[in-house]
């Protein structure tokens, strides 16, 4: 009996220390697997000579931007001054006409009748005032010989004088009529281009009614405006650098008027400016986006301005100083967006600012910079 005690025993103690030493086992396993994924952590930050800048000293004009058009100096909108039909349409849009071309006929009979009637009218006041005269020059030579009173003499210079004033009025009458058939016949006013024509032959307009848009494409100027308070940057002469919507190509001009008061509703200041490169007839009318040059200018630390983060808040850019990475944050004086130039203030001279975006947990570790 107490045999088989002892070796009951004996069995669940060699069963607890098995189960003991495979789960020692299992744990050294596990451990040795845990130290095997643990990987060394990074150190450094590794660049390339591509990816820093070198902060440079440098002074950037103070710039003013804005928003315009492109427009032509000389333009004109032809309207009629008379109800009549078209009868011939000489001109297309998109062609070239000199000041005082035939662009359009009317039919205009009417007119043209009143000023025949009232040319004879004319040619009659006319024969009747030089009998009137010869006829005070008659009584003239019988009043000084005594054969007729100065009652009669002075009665005929009333007659004379009468057909002089009817002449004078039926002269009148002509030039009105003569300037109402010349309406008939539509002139440019201008030399340019046709940029739009509204009649065609057998169309009958209305008095007032549109009939033509001309433009000089050779003589054209930028037209924009500008906030009140920022009128000082309004300086006749001062150079204008500007892009057309649609162009790359950069182009400069000169600051040419200024209009002498604000716009009472928008409280915006009218201004002109010359280009100083010839532009191409077909940018009339386009937008562009400009910037007035100051005289001033600003000294800093230039830098480019897509390293800048974060700009409409707290500005700063990832700098390599003594061969770390730091975080700086900096004051952003003045922008280039079309040159991707910035000018700050809150760099060392030696940093080098990273055209790589790091990250916080980089702050302070070491940098190595290959040329590759």
């Amino acid at each position: 009996m107490r045999n088989t005690r002892g070796i009951a025993f004996m069995s669940r103690s060699f069963l607890v220390i098995t189960v003991l030493c495979h789960s020692f086992f299992l744990s050294a396993c596990q451990k040795k697997e845990q130290a095997t994924d643990i990987r060394p952590a990074t150190k450094q930050v590794e660049l390339i000579s591509q990816d820093i800048i070198q902060v440079k000293q440098g002074a950037s004009s103070i710039q003013t931007p804005f928003t315009g058009t492109i427009r032509a100096i000389n333009q004109s909108s032809i309207q009629s001054q008379v109800t009549a039909t078209a009868t011939q349409v000489y001109v297309e849009v998109g062609q070239t006409v000199q000041k005082g071309q035939i662009l359009l006929r009317l039919n205009n009979q009417d007119n043209a009748a009143r000023l025949a009637q009232n040319q004879a009218n004319l040619s009659s006041a006319q024969a009747q005032a030089d009998q009137a005269h010869n006829m005070l020059q008659r009584k003239k030579r019988l009043y000084d010989q005594g054969f007729i009173s100065k009652v009669e003499y002075e009665q005929s210079q009333v007659d004379y004088k009468g057909q002089l004033e009817n002449v004078k009025a039926q002269q009148a009458n002509v030039d009105i009529a003569k300037k109402a058939d010349q309406d008939g016949i539509i002139k440019s006013p201008i030399t340019g281009v046709i940029i739009k024509r509204q009649v065609d032959a057998g169309q009958t307009v209305a008095t007032g009614q549109t009939l033509f848009e001309i433009l000089d494409p050779d003589h054209l100027e930028i037209q924009a405006k500008l906030p009140v308070d920022q009128q000082s940057a309004l300086k006749v002469g001062r150079r204008i650098e500007y892009n057309i919507q649609g162009n790359t190509q950069k182009f400069s001009a000169t600051l040419s008027r200024i209009s002498p008061v604000a716009d009472q509703v928008s409280r915006q200041i009218e201004f002109f400016a010359t280009p100083n490169e010839k532009i191409n007839s077909l940018s009339i009318g386009s937008f562009i986006d400009g910037k007035i040059i100051g005289d001033n200018q600003i000294q800093g630390q230039i830098v480019p301005l897509d390293t800048i983060l974060d700009i409409k808040n707290k500005a700063y850019v990832w700098v390599i100083r003594d061969h770390k990475v730091q975080q700086v944050f900096i004051q952003v004086l003045d922008q280039r967006l079309n040159d991707n130039i910035a000018v700050v203030s809150g760099l060392n001279k030696g940093d080098l600012v990273s055209t790589v975006k790091l990250k916080p947990e980089d702050i302070n570790k070491p940098v190595v910079i290959s040329e590759k």
